[in-house]
């Protein structure tokens, strides 16, 4: 892609070249030829348009979940208590940034390119406002924004601001520059990285040299000793996205990111920076799986599914076996630790992914097929397949395109079973309302319905399988 430097009347920055249109994308693709649905694709985008409609509000923002219970627990009472007078769901006027990212994405992705934008420029602005004398972007908020001013109502993960859902943004507004082709969000972006660079504290290695980046801040523990694998697997894409469109640009976009103090040389060192942090600290190489992270106590031992599918969509094939990373023993270990089954009352069997091992969830539920993940790790596959087919490896090119796609008509026969067209729950579970059940040992609890009759239909996981039905398409890659 080559950006060119023509500037638009109304248009923030220099333009770049004409978007390729989907079917130009599908005809470039080196798994093109590979790529079969057993379903109507199209039935799915339109459905899947007809969702992210369902969710508009007025405030810009779109909820996480919808039909949610009107009760929540306490641990403080130990008991549920009655929320919104019971007239809302406990979660259905909640949209947290990452998923707002991901709805942000979808709509350009399905051609709604006015109300995508509509999303980054809230965000936009509200990243700008000072929050306790530092900006940024919550980890939520409320979607009937309660308050008489301009900015957004806190949601109800508090004061947290975390590098993962900040980099989402990013990711999104480099996805709008990716898909139309110009740097009006350019700007926010590398604000965006700035603060990763600033306003985080970075994990030192023993000779005082910089590693990965620290989560944020907020109510909960000491976030500055917390380092994330998934947080500095989104940044080190980030940065590899930003390294790409540097390099096809030409003077007049460069000069943006000189203006805010970025080169190549710094998006490459950080990188090295980034990349020293994830292969030799938490990449369990016996195992060929990433741990969780780094907190006070040391590396995390949870093995965790999120290195594995946004590192092959952000990282990418190539560079992890330039790294000496043995490919198929990456997809049959996070298979082998997180690769449950589902089976709906056809007698049906899926196939998905779950969050961790069952020692991430203590075993306190049965291993679950988390929807969002797995449409994660299907453009992770998809990626794999695309980097053996440029290295002329067409029997595993396919072999991973095939994975890609069945995991991909599982999630169709799920929604369609359960009538849900084409939306999907976070996990394949429905919660009795006055049951918690977590996805991982300490938080995180999956949705519960009004009803326990009810899937509640989630945002992350709906937006993942567009992707996937857009013939895989990767969110966190430049090209």
């Amino acid at each position: 892609m080559v950006l060119l430097a023509a500037t638009l009347s109304g248009c923030v920055g220099p333009r770049v070249a004409d978007a390729p249109d989907a079917a130009a994308r599908e005809a470039r693709d080196p798994i093109g030829p590979y790529i079969v649905f057993d379903f109507d694709k199209e039935r799915v985008k339109r459905e899947i348009n007809e969702f992210l409609s369902s969710r508009m509000t007025r405030s810009g923002l779109m909820a996480s979940f919808g039909e949610t219970a009107s009760t929540t627990f306490s641990s403080d009472t130990g008991r549920f208590h009655d929320v919104y007078h019971r007239k809302v769901g406990y979660l259905d006027d909640g949209a947290y940034t990452y998923d707002l990212a991901l709805a942000a994405m979808g709509l350009l992705l399905n051609g709604r390119r006015e109300e995508g934008e509509t999303i980054l420029n809230v965000l936009e602005k509200d990243f700008y406002l000072p929050k306790n004398g530092i900006k940024g972007l919550y980890n939520s908020y409320r979607v009937s924004n309660g308050y008489t001013q301009d900015d957004l109502q806190i949601g109800g993960d508090g004061d947290r601001m975390h590098a993962g859902p900040l980099l989402w943004v990013a990711f999104a507004a480099l996805n709008h520059a990716k898909l139309m082709r110009n740097t009006r969000y350019l700007d926010f972006t590398l604000d965006i990285v700035d603060w990763c660079r600033t306003e985080l504290t970075y994990y030192r290695f023993p000779d005082g040299s910089p590693g990965g980046i620290s989560m944020g801040m907020g109510w909960g523990p000491d976030w500055t000793k917390i380092f994330s694998t998934e947080h500095n697997v989104d940044y080190f894409a980030v940065l590899q996205m930003l390294r790409k469109m540097y390099d096809e640009s030409p003077p007049e976009v460069r000069a943006i990111f000189h203006e805010k103090k970025f080169d190549r040389a710094w998006l490459s060192r950080e990188m090295d920076h980034v990349k020293r942090f994830l292969m030799e600290v938490v990449f369990d190489w016996d195992n060929h799986i990433f741990r969780a992270g780094v907190n006070e106590q040391g590396v995390d031992p949870l093995r965790i599914l999120d290195g594995t599918s946004w590192g092959l969509g952000g990282i990418g094939p190539a560079n992890f076996a330039a790294w000496g990373v043995d490919l198929d023993r990456m997809i049959e270990s996070a298979l082998k630790f997180c690769g449950p089954t589902y089976t709906m009352e056809n007698g049906v069997v899926i196939r998905g992914v779950d969050f961790t091992d069952p020692e991430g969830y203590d075993h306190q539920r049965e291993p679950l097929v988390w929807f969002e993940g797995t449409g994660q790790f299907i453009i992770g596959l998809a990626e794999l397949a695309r980097y053996f087919a440029e290295q002329g490896d067409a029997a595993r090119a396919k072999k991973y395109t095939a994975m890609a796609a069945a995991f991909t008509e599982d999630m169709n026969r799920f929604s369609s079973f359960y009538k849900l067209e084409s939306a999907l729950p976070y996990m394949a579970i429905r919660p009795p309302a006055d049951t918690i059940v977590r996805t991982l040992k300490w938080e995180w609890e999956i949705p519960r319905g009004k009803t326990d009759e009810i899937w509640v239909k989630s945002m992350s996981s709906t937006m993942w399988y567009l992707y996937a039905v857009h013939d895989f398409y990767n969110t966190m890659a430049w090209d």
